[in-house]
């Protein structure tokens, strides 16, 4: 564990948090989507659309959950199998906002 701070740690923390942000767009609009979806295309079309969200959010849950942090170099989510979607990184407690 290198415990040496990264010139770059703002921008890599924002990326930490542009992550975040499309994993939680992608739940949020889960149930919108699939009843726009239903409404005009039918069953068929909301199938499509269920199986692409389920991609969508696989990937944006491994991007988040396995995002490295930028002090540290673990984790930022991780620790061992369980996944903590904090704000802070759960090995060297680095905040992900920008002002602490």
């Amino acid at each position: 564990m290198d415990e040496t701070v990264s010139p770059d740690l703002p921008a890599r923390l924002a990326a930490i948090r542009t992550r975040r942000r499309f994993l939680w767009t992608v739940f949020a609009t889960y149930i919108p989507v699939i009843w726009f979806a239903l409404k005009i295309g039918g069953d068929n079309l909301a199938l499509v659309v269920g199986i692409l969200w389920l991609v969508m959010a696989s990937a944006g849950g491994i991007l988040v959950s396995f995002a490295l942090c930028p002090r540290c170099g673990d984790r930022f989510h991780m620790k061992g199998i369980s996944t903590s979607w904090g704000g802070r990184c759960v090995h060297c407690k680095l905040s992900l906002s920008k002002e602490k």
